[in-house]
């Protein structure tokens, strides 16, 4: 299935990492992990191409432009691949020793824009045929594709964006976005010079901290036991899903030595034993280092005899996993509902966890973009979630001209309402719904297997796609989150700030 998604390419890879990423607790684990490659990237094309597609684009030989050039890429994704590489230094840069010419460089594949092109041609089409009451939402979603194509617009995203988290305090201080290297007249439609973050993947440390989990465990290994936190994972979202204590966790089972513990606080109890007896290993481990360099000169003594040892290296520090996602989510809250302005792809593989803790927020090539109208309206939907105010969250959807019909007929219960807003903005829900009309609670899956939308807001969209890739990605962790509720301060700030604009 990935080989074939792969061999698509564009518009299905974007849609098979949005599947890999929100499908937590939903999909069985066999799909989740044969979805999970496309959140690391593709199959890379080889150095020539790349080679070529900079050269044509940049009107200069490689070796003009770079002092090395890393063959192997850090990341191949589904319209670009990008490449680790050191600027040749300019006089400027020579006269500045805080220029780092250790760069990014991102690479845009040429038979990328015809395919997209050829995929909403037919997205369109079929659009119109059997849907054609979202044909508006589909040629705003061909709208921010074809920016993502080009490396120009990315680099003023990105130079936005870093002065608005600034302005915000977060950046540099909780976040980092690359500075795009412009200066170096690089910088084309098709090939963008990016500052070179270092750090782990957001998706490889939800991996590792699972592997780590798993070895304390006794399990065989983290697939084992994906597969046991997706199943209480399902089983909490049957209850209503949501947070508790902030950080929720899904494990128990026999299997992994955890007979008779039941309950959300499972995980988190292990998850802290694992890295209690991670912390303990990493200090022997690292107490050898500190030994071992104040006995260096003994060690020399011993080497003349044949009998010197190695020094082990100091492990890489623990990964704060639940405030790595914290930040996540709080960074796109300000983004969305402060700024109008934000990352609407923020899958694990275009996150990473800098080496002091803090996130390295990449690829801004799809950023979307909200009115100061539909960024009000996402924060008082925000605010009635927050405390569950059916009937407000009815009406804001209603108002903003949000329609949608299933077996029933046209959906005005504000319970089925509020709880489709409930899935778009706040958390997975699958506990039972109570329908008025039939003075009876129906399953949720029921309910959205038959239901259509005939009309749905802009901000509806952008909201939920965005909403439901920071749920996903908190779930894919095993710490299901409540959005509403962390974001629910920066809604009223949002609204109060705006009082005096709308008098």
């Amino acid at each position: 299935m990935v080989q074939m998604v792969q061999s698509l390419g564009g518009i299905y890879v974007k849609i098979g990492q949005m599947l890999a990423t929100v499908g937590a607790g939903f999909l069985d684990e066999e799909y989740m992990s044969a979805l999970r490659p496309l959140q690391d990237g593709n199959p890379p094309r080889s150095k020539e191409q790349i080679y070529g597609i900079i050269e044509q684009s940049t009107g200069k030989k490689m070796e003009e432009m770079f002092e090395s050039f890393d063959d192997i890429p850090v990341g191949a994704a589904s319209i670009a691949q990008a490449h680790r590489a050191t600027l040749r230094s300019t006089s400027d840069a020579s006269k500045n020793s805080a220029v780092d010419n250790e760069v990014i460089v991102k690479v845009q594949y040429p038979e990328v824009a015809s395919l997209f092109n050829i995929d909403f041609n037919n997205l369109e089409l079929v659009t119109r045929w059997i849907n054609p009451e979202n044909l508006n939402f589909v040629q705003k979603l061909r709208k921010r594709h074809e920016n993502e194509l080009d490396f120009t617009i990315e680099a003023e995203n990105l130079r936005e964006c870093t002065l608005n988290m600034q302005a915000h305090g977060v950046e540099p201080r909780l976040i980092r976005l690359p500075r795009v290297r412009n200066e170096t007249g690089l910088c084309t439609k098709d090939v963008l010079i990016m500052e070179y973050l270092q750090g782990i993947s957001l998706a490889d440390a939800i991996e590792e901290e699972q592997n780590t989990i798993a070895k304390a465990l006794g399990v065989k290994n983290a697939s084992e036991l994906r597969t046991v936190m997706m199943k209480r994972m399902k089983e909490h979202f049957e209850n209503g899903g949501g947070s508790e204590d902030g950080d929720m966790g899904m494990l128990t089972d026999n299997k992994m030595r955890l007979a008779g513990t039941a309950g959300p606080l499972a995980l988190k109890v292990f998850r802290a034993y694992a890295q209690a007896r991670e912390s303990i290993q990493n200090t022997f481990h690292n107490a050898g280092v500190h030994i071992n360099n104040a006995l260096h000169k003994f060690n020399l003594l011993l080497a003349k005899n044949g009998d010197a040892f190695t020094a082990p290296t100091p492990r890489k520090p623990r990964i704060n996993m639940s405030r790595a996602l914290k930040t996540l989510i709080h960074v796109h809250g300000l983004q969305m509902i402060k700024d109008g302005v934000y990352n609407a792809d923020p899958h694990p593989g275009n996150v990473k966890i800098l080496p002091d803790g803090r996130l390295g927020l990449l690829d801004y090539g799809m950023v979307g973009r909200v009115s100061n109208i539909e960024r009000h309206a996402i924060a008082k939907t925000i605010l009635a979630l927050s405390r569950n105010n059916r009937t407000e969250t009815a009406r804001l959807y209603h108002e903003s001209g949000y329609r949608s019909s299933w077996a029933d007929g046209e959906i005005t219960d504000e319970n089925l309402i509020h709880r489709i807003a409930t899935f778009h903005l706040d958390r997975v829900d699958l506990s039972p719904v109570y329908v008025a009309d039939r003075n009876e609670h129906i399953g949720i899956l029921t309910v959205l297997k038959s239901t259509k939308e005939r009309s749905v807001p802009d901000w509806v969209n952008q909201a939920r796609r965005l909403g439901g890739l920071l749920i996903g990605v908190s779930s894919q962790a095993a710490r299901p989150i409540s959005l509403a509720n962390e974001w629910k301060t920066i809604a009223a700030d949002a609204l109060r700030e705006a009082q005096p604009i709308n008098r």
